[in-house]
């Protein structure tokens, strides 16, 4: 409907699509166009699947492919040491601390934690776990 208000769900930031395809100066001649795009997306499939495409390279957000919303809790001295670690692991990265991302990050915990139950097991068990049992 063309005359109604932008709503809630708008986004204000978006390309407004309309105004360039009724703008003929903005049109491009269709070889330009093809062969571009052709040449770009025949190099890309040549050479390369999605899947082979690192993670952090092939998406769009951080949060991308990530549905699952998990809030940290955690204790002070823990939250220093995870900022220390992050911090660490761009050192060794050679990037900046603030460019790796905290999300990346408690993944890439999870995923080493997998990686050695033991290592985890005997950390819970300095925290008492054994009076659990």
């Amino acid at each position: 409907m063309a005359g109604m208000k932008e709503g809630p769900g708008e986004d204000p930031f978006a390309e407004d699509t309309t105004d360039e395809q009724d703008d003929p100066a903005l049109e491009t001649t269709p070889e330009t166009t093809a062969g571009s795009q052709s040449e770009s997306e025949s190099d890309t499939t040549d050479s390369m699947s999605t899947d082979e495409i690192p993670y952090v390279i092939r998406r769009q957000t951080v949060k991308e492919d990530r549905d699952n919303e998990h809030v940290a809790f955690l204790r002070d001295e823990y939250a220093e040491l995870e900022d220390q670690v992050r911090a660490d692991v761009a050192d060794e990265l050679g990037m900046r601390s603030k460019d790796v991302s905290v999300t990346d990050l408690r993944e890439a915990f999870v995923e080493l934690a997998a990686e050695n139950p033991d290592t985890v097991a005997s950390i819970l068990e300095s925290w008492g776990y054994e009076h659990l049992k």
